[in-house]
């Protein structure tokens, strides 16, 4: 079957309680009334007998009677299970192996129809554009891969992103070689390491496996030394040696010199010399625009400066190779944490045109983990404030009664006196209220709020509003109020580039934004998907093109691949410098909702969907 097979029996089981004509799947699916006639045959002959039945004054339905909807559900699984295997195997062939391959060489080994490999081709070659490798095919010689070699060995080791399930291609590489070899190089490297008293893990291991078999398999490398630490080489030329001599290999130097660089890099056997100092400021520039951003003292954390210097001199040494590394919770971070991510990727975009340093998602996912953990160390829960009243002891309990009935969060940690208060250290003081106005220097991070002595409900509505910054100081209420919304319900070309040029089209009849921002959003989806999960997306360009704020929220009832994702909804984001910090709140909101939730959503009628999105998104 081929993937449009697949949506029919979807959009059947979704609409199980009603009869559904053959031009209403014709409609739905983009095709003729006789090609989806075609293709309910072959999902009966295929999928499972009888499984969509048919009376003909009412239309097709889902065959609930003879089929429980869990045995359904249960072999749609399987089949979703078989095909990103499938579609991983016939990836990983065209890849790894430097050589066309014909069409029909491809349905004779996996025994698949002319259009099922077609179909595969299709979605193969849309996931591989992020990785600017290119899949052509031809007419007689066949299928081809194009491209630099570090960008395919890049995109072999990301083969598991084409498939939802945990189908790992590191097995895939690890099957290069026979299995008893794999086991006595494991031993050979787990020994000489132990020689020299490193400590290593099976995983560890596996992973220098696989850098090997890639270094033998697709030995393409130019020849400057690889080779970045003595002992390092040492460990590599002994571990080589032995492999040669008892399987009867006859790897060279020039495979020494490259291993060596894995070995060094995963067991930290490396000095940067000079180039810490370039770390060090690459750094510290990250932190001081991650502060600007995103409004939270990320300076003040040790531990967080402490974890990056550890994980980026690693993750330079990969760059100045081009040596690249699959983080598996790339897609999970990415939708756990989708605001830290690309606010990340735009300071690293930023940062890249003067340090020509270029990160790919994988390494902006780990960045993303550090400064999640800071912001999860350093989460305020309570907000403590001092009370500095003109009128004496009694009007200064009045407040303290009354501003700890503000909020739960709140702590009157202090009474200071007027007289004598230039004298104050304010340690651990988030907030000073005050009855009269202080004429002196008072620390930056301190707020001020002037209040009358019995504490009006305007007095209330501000420290409230302050406490509520300091608890969360990236979101900001009701600002997305003021932000235009246009909604587009299936009335677009369901593609990447369709919602590209649509969203192109409304922006400029709106006047909102400048030349060039399209592009700019174009680039940024190419080289990391903005997909946030649960068959949602959010594309975005360059705040700085932004005239002015809008939000268009595109509608897809069946859903359409977004590389290799498929959406049901994209809400494309024109969000100007000054309102960045929005994309919080509205992330927030929106990862409030499953899969289930927006296959409801998807399937509103045009009113209902637009009242009901307006509140969620607007909280």
């Amino acid at each position: 079957m081929i993937e449009r097979q697949i949506k029919l029996i979807e959009l059947l089981r979704n609409n199980r309680s009603d009869y559904l004509k053959s031009d209403d799947i014709a409609a739905y699916l983009n095709i003729s009334n006789r090609t989806a006639r075609t293709d309910i045959k072959v999902i009966n002959n295929q999928f499972m007998p009888e499984v969509i039945g048919n009376i003909k004054s009412k239309g097709y339905f889902l065959n609930t009677t003879r089929y429980s909807l869990e045995d359904i559900d249960n072999q749609l699984s399987n089949y979703l299970n078989q095909d990103g295997k499938l579609m991983i195997k016939i990836a990983y062939q065209l890849l790894m192996y430097s050589k066309s391959v014909l069409i029909s060489e491809l349905m004779e080994q996996f025994q698949l129809s002319k259009k099922e490999i077609l179909d595969y081709m299709s979605r193969i070659q849309m996931w591989c554009e992020k990785y600017e490798v290119n899949i052509i095919i031809k007419r007689k010689t066949g299928i081809m891969v194009t491209g630099n070699e570090k960008d395919i060995n890049n995109a072999i080791l990301h083969l598991n992103q084409l498939s939802k399930q945990h189908h790992r291609v590191e097995d895939l590489i690890l099957n290069e070689l026979p299995k008893a070899h794999i086991q006595m190089i494991k031993q050979i490297i787990e020994d000489n390491l132990s020689v020299h008293d490193i400590r290593t893990s099976h995983l560890q291991i596996e992973q220098l496996v696989i850098h090997l078999i890639l270094i033998l398999k697709r030995q393409s490398i130019t020849e400057e030394s690889w080779n970045i630490n003595d002992e390092s080489l040492v460990i590599s030329n002994e571990i080589i040696k032995d492999i040669n001599q008892r399987l009867g290999y006859h790897l060279n130097t020039q495979t020494v010199h490259l291993f060596s660089f894995f070995i060094s890099y995963h067991f930290n056997k490396f000095d940067l010399g000079f180039e810490k100092v370039f770390i060090e400021s690459y750094i510290q520039q990250l932190i001081t625009k991650m502060e600007q951003k995103m409004h939270l003292k990320f300076g003040s954390d040790n531990v967080l400066k402490d974890n990056l210097l550890a994980h980026f001199s690693r993750t330079y040494l990969r760059i100045m190779k081009e040596v690249y590394l699959n983080n598996p919770l790339t897609g999970e971070i990415k939708i756990l944490y989708p605001y830290v991510f690309n606010v990340l990727y735009d300071i690293i975009h930023e940062l890249a045109k003067d340090t020509g340093i270029n990160l790919s998602e994988d390494e902006i996912a780990f960045l993303t983990i550090h400064f999640q953990a800071s912001i999860d160390r350093n989460e305020v829960s309570q907000v403590n404030i001092a009370i500095c009243c003109y009128y004496g002891l009694g009007i200064s309990q009045l407040l303290e009664t009354k501003i700890s009935k503000v909020n739960q969060h709140v702590k009157v940690t202090d009474i200071l006196r007027f007289e004598g208060i230039e004298n104050d250290a304010f340690e651990n003081i988030d907030i000073l209220i005050t009855t009269h106005d202080i004429n002196m220097q008072l620390p930056q991070d301190l707020d001020v709020i002037k209040v009358s002595p019995l504490f009006s409900e305007d007095d209330q509505f501000k420290l409230n509003r302050i406490v509520k910054g300091k608890l969360n100081p990236i979101a900001k209420n009701n600002e997305l109020n003021e932000i235009p919304v246009t909604i587009v319900n299936n009335d677009f070309i369901q593609t990447i580039p369709g919602v590209f040029e649509t969203a192109h089209q409304i922006l400029n009849n709106y006047k909102a934004i400048s030349s060039g921002y399209i592009e700019t959003a174009l680039n940024r989806e190419k080289a990391s998907s903005t997909y946030i999960g649960n068959s949602m997306t959010m594309p975005h360009g360059d705040p700085t093109k932004v005239l002015s704020s809008h939000i268009i929220i595109f509608k897809s009832n069946n859903g359409f691949y977004w590389k290799e994702h498929k959406v049901k909804l994209v809400f494309f984001l024109a969000i100007a410098k000054p309102d960045i910090h929005l994309m919080k709140q509205m992330m927030q909101n929106l990862s409030l909702l499953d899969e289930e939730d927006i296959h409801q959503l998807a399937h509103l009628e045009e009113t209902t969907f637009q009242n009901k999105i307006l509140k969620l998104i607007k909280g």
